[in-house]
């Protein structure tokens, strides 16, 4: 059992190591997608490019277990750039459910990382670890308004999933739960596993209907990336539920 737990843990943590380098490579599909439609690219390329060399070192940092917290942060700054870009880019001309859901997910991202990067810390910082905590519950929070309060996602989810409106509010109340257990700081590692089951589950049934979103207007490599971003989410918190206590111990 303790085998099969470490070999667990090691694919999980894997996966969080290369997910900047596949962070990368759809940030690049998505682009070269969205060039044969465009006059100038919506973001310029000398960033986009930085960008995309951080996210490689960010990636071969963690693979190579060197500076790895630091790494982590890096990468959380650089998500939150893509997500704040994202949400307030005209050139993108995406729509604001959108925007709004690209933005989100990112931000899960960015807690999944802040969280990962408090488990490196050899110190165990407490200041990341709260930050991580926070962000994820307003990524959780967040999750709650899209199925509930946004036109296009709530209709993807109530044509996705059983029940209705009666499993849209048990995805709604199962994930509020989790927000405020996050953002309390109380019954982590139990909730931990409980939103990253729930947002598999989502993510599954809603968001990997490629031909469903592509009606709706989303490029191929942008539903990619957001499948990625909430895998992604999915890996740290799976991963968290074996590396943290369900209670947080207050100074």
């Amino acid at each position: 059992m303790a085998s099969a737990k470490k070999t667990l843990c090691r694919i999980l943590e894997t996966a969080l190591y290369k997910y900047p380098l596949i962070n990368a490579l759809t940030l690049l599909m998505l682009f070269a997608e969205r060039a044969s439609n465009e006059s100038e690219p919506p973001i310029h390329p000398k960033i986009v490019y930085a960008n995309l060399l951080g996210f490689l070192a960010c990636g071969l940092l963690l693979s190579s277990h060197v500076k790895q917290k630091e790494a982590a942060l890096v990468f959380c700054g650089q998500l939150i750039y893509f997500a704040y870009n994202f949400y307030n880019n005209n050139k993108l001309h995406y729509k604001e459910w959108l925007r709004t859901q690209m933005c989100v997910r990112q931000i899960g991202c960015v807690g999944v990382y802040l969280m990962f990067a408090s488990i490196l810390d050899k110190k165990k910082s407490s200041h990341i670890r709260r930050t991580a905590e926070i962000v994820l519950g307003l990524y959780l929070f967040a999750y709650v308004y899209l199925i509930n309060n946004t036109k296009e996602v709530r209709n993807a989810t109530l044509s996705h999933i059983l029940a209705g409106d009666w499993g849209r509010y048990m995805f709604t109340v199962v994930l509020a739960a989790c927000a405020l257990s996050f953002f309390s700081g109380y019954f982590l590692r139990d909730m931990s596993l409980c939103a990253a089951v729930t947002i598999v589950l989502l993510t599954v049934l809603v968001d990997c209907d490629f031909s469903y979103w592509s009606r709706k207007g989303v490029h191929f490599w942008n539903q990619a990336r957001m499948v990625g971003d909430n895998l992604c989410v999915c890996t740290g918190l799976f991963y968290a539920f074996f590396h943290i206590d369900n209670r947080v111990k207050m100074d």
